[in-house]
């Protein structure tokens, strides 16, 4: 059952890396365009010197930059004019509504003058009487509608502004989808007319400041009054008030027509901008080689795809694997320089995973700020991925990173092998400089480093190639910015990734390390010898770390950590007994085992909810490994027990699976065995050191963490210093003594 779980685990992971492979494989294909990659390697780079003639090999077109055409497509839709249909019968039911209300007017004026506006006499006002009638004006305007003079300039005025009005149509307030309003409009007569049974329609082109949109209408009005009638204002607000009545936009959008029109507009526009014929030279030997000389070259190339493509069909799929190729080759070295310096990245997914994120990402910034907006180079942070690596997962992986994404970049943007020489040399030295940081301040240095890395290659590279000062000095300011720009991405970056993908660095390390740190504080106060034991089980870890070569913080650390289950039941450990009766002495020997063992789990649990990192945890859980506690084992055999329940009394495990934790579990072992001794002399004390080893190195439990017997000896060694300063010999006071 267990093989088929471990089977069936290492088939996912497996599956888990071919996926990883085919997706930055697929990734970078969609991502590049294939002209990046199809010229030869001897092509030349705007400005430089044309060491030989190119010669077209056949007629072909040129085309227009992405850019021009994107240009001219702005250009021609914005002259493209909206297509507006115009509805008559709402214009003419304006002026009907208005002819209706000023005869309504008139005959209730008359029929108040003659005394019977509602059929019998009344003491009312002809305003009154108005008022009645017409309620939603108000009482300036009843005024001078109840007036013959004022009631026949309303009347006559009213028909000129809708006349006005109405002369183009009425368009209601309306903004295109762009945010942009058309140039001109297309006033079409076809849907009116088709409705009435005339046939065909007819088309006017109008610019747009003839055409009146409500908002604009009813400005209209209050100018032309106020203009008519300068000095009665309130004439002109009465002509507002009754003409806004009838308004009523005759004019509506024709989009779906609109569109079929810009459809065939942009099916129009050529993506040539001339031809070049067979024979013709493009570029000639010892002249500088131009922007437009470099757009016949691409177009040259873009017609060879096209052409191999069409036909050539096995031509073009060659092309394509051989770039597949390239590109996995340059992979492929990655894989094997992880393979034989750091394997252990290979097997953990989630390494790999970040791993080619990181890259992808860069890869991906490079398209945008070479092939989409069309800027230099030298801006892309190609020392981001070196930083990030070296950091998260070690320098090794730095600079293997380093070396693909070199490789890669240069193949990507056109063969481009003097950004790949630079990317590796700014690269390199940015790994190295992060590779002993242990506090975020530090990274003012390899931003320091970089930029001038930077700096001394742009300009030797340049010079070389008769670059302009000018051009040059731009050049270097990119990679002076390239190198600040891409320390502050890694320092903002850094806790992200940390978080994403639980990978412990030496700056939450050196966190975690801070002895005010909540746990340990705790540790102290409810377990202060377990407190005390752990600090020099960290030296001791330590010291032995630093001879290994392995990580000393991590070892440091988490043998500060290591049993900080004892917490929860402290009086049970010897340490914190503090000479008091041992409580274990009214326990039968496999419940005292069972509290013994419990102190992994708990502190595993007290690990997990205080979020420590994984490597944290997982020494906790391996400081112990599968060892047997002798003392209770005995204690049982003494009481009648047999050999087969020695299992009972060992700690679950799992055995150390890395160096650093081979180291704890000998430091934790030894510190405990050495305040035993009654004379803790030098000699004694190397006795016990080696005797503790060899009795775990021969029980098996350092199997699993690559200890070698040299490891084994060098760990002796850094153990007797440590030891020796912790039982160093005092000198007698006799005033004490006596007191004594």
């Amino acid at each position: 059952m267990n093989n088929n779980k471990k089977g069936t685990k290492e088939t996912k992971e497996y599956l888990f890396k071919v996926s990883l492979a085919l997706f930055t494989l697929l990734f970078i294909s969609f991502l590049y365009p294939l002209e990046s990659l199809y010229p030869p390697t001897n092509l030349p780079w705007e400005g430089q010197i044309a060491s030989e003639d190119i010669i077209a090999p056949f007629t072909f077109s040129i085309l227009k930059e992405k850019g021009e055409l994107e240009k001219e497509k702005r250009k021609a839709l914005a002259n493209l004019p909206l297509i507006l249909e115009i509805e008559r019968t709402k214009s003419d039911s304006s002026f009907k509504k208005a002819n209706s209300f000023f005869e309504k007017v008139d005959s209730l004026n008359k029929a108040a003058s003659e005394g019977s506006a509602f059929g019998r006499k009344d003491s009312k006002s002809k305003e009154e009487k108005l008022s009645l009638v017409l309620p939603d004006l108000s009482p300036s305007v009843i005024n001078l509608l109840a007036q013959d003079k004022t009631f026949s300039k309303l009347k006559k005025f009213t028909s000129q502004i809708l006349s006005e009005i109405y002369k183009v149509g009425l368009l209601e307030d309306w903004k295109s989808s762009e945010g942009e309003e058309p140039n001109s409009f297309i006033i079409s007569d076809s849907i009116s007319e088709s409705r009435s049974g005339q046939g065909g329609g007819k088309e006017a082109v109008v610019p747009k400041e003839k055409i009146l949109t409500l908002s604009k209408a009813r400005e209209k009005i209050l100018v032309l009054a106020s203009r008519s009638f300068p000095d009665n204002p309130n004439f002109s607000q009465a002509t507002y008030d009754i003409i806004n009545q009838f308004l009523s936009p005759n004019l509506r959008p024709n989009l779906e027509q609109t569109n079929k029109r810009k459809e065939t507009l942009l099916s129009s526009i050529s993506p040539y901008k001339g031809i070049v014929l067979k024979g013709e030279k493009i570029i000639e030997k010892g002249k500088e080689v131009t922007k437009n000389d470099l757009g016949k070259l691409a177009s040259l190339t873009s017609y060879k795809i096209k052409w191999t493509n069409q036909e050539s069909r096995s031509d073009f799929i060659f092309m394509i694997l051989s770039w597949l190729i390239f590109v996995s080759s340059i992979f492929l070295i990655l894989v094997i320089l992880l393979y034989l310096f750091k394997k252990e990245i290979l097997k953990d997914n989630s390494k790999l995973l970040l791993m080619v994120i990181v890259i992808l990402s860069e890869v991906t910034i490079a398209y945008l700020l070479v092939f989409h907006w069309h800027l230099s180079e030298y801006l892309i942070p190609t020392t981001l991925v070196s930083l990030l690596l070296t950091v998260l997962l070690g320098v090794e992986v730095g600079l293997f990173s380093t070396l693909t994404l070199s490789l890669l970049l240069g193949f990507l943007l056109g063969y481009n092998f003097n950004l790949s020489l630079i990317s590796l040399v700014a690269g390199s030295v940015a790994s190295f400089s992060v590779r002993k940081v242990t506090a975020r301040y530090k990274f003012y240095r390899p931003m320091i480093y970089v930029s001038f890395i930077y700096i001394i290659m742009i300009y030797l590279l340049e010079s070389l190639k008769f670059t302009p000062v000018s051009k040059t000095l731009e050049y270097c300011g990119f990679g002076v910015f390239n190198g600040f720009i891409s320390v502050v991405l890694t320092m903002g970056l850094l806790p992200i990734f940390e978080s994403l993908f639980s990978v412990t660095t030496d700056f939450t390390l050196l966190e975690l390390s801070d002895l005010n740190h909540p746990l340990l504080k705790r540790l102290a106060l409810m377990a202060p010898g377990t407190y005390h034991h752990s600090i020099v089980v960290g030296n001791l870890a330590e010291a032995a770390a630093k001879a290994l070569k392995v990580n000393t913080l991590l070892a440091r650390v988490g043998a500060y950590y290591h049993d900080i289950g004892k917490m929860e039941k402290p009086e049970y450990f010897v340490e914190n007994q503090m000479g008091f009766k041992s409580k274990h002495e009214k326990l039968v020997p496999s419940m005292s085992a069972l509290i013994l063992e419990s102190h992994v789990k708990e502190g595993n649990e007290i690990a997990r909810k205080a979020k420590l990192p994984k490597k944290i945890i997982d020494l906790i859980k391996q400081h112990h490994g599968t060892t047997v506690m002798t003392y209770f084992y005995d204690k049982a055999l003494k009481q009648g027990a047999g050999e087969e329940v020695m299992d009972e009394f060992r700690y679950p495990g799992p055995k150390p699976r890395s160096k650093e934790a081979g180291i704890l579990m000998l430091a934790d072992a030894v510190e405990a065995a050495s305040r035993t001794l009654e004379e803790p002399k030098p000699s004694r004390m190397i006795s016990l050191i080696r005797k503790i080893i060899t009795d775990k190195f021969e029980s098996g439990e350092l199997d699993d963490c690559d200890l070698t017997l040299k490891d084994l000896h060098a760990i002796e060694e850094s153990f007797l210093p440590i030891l020796i300063g912790v039982f160093h010999p005092r000198v007698d006071y006799p005033e004490v003594v006596e007191e004594a």
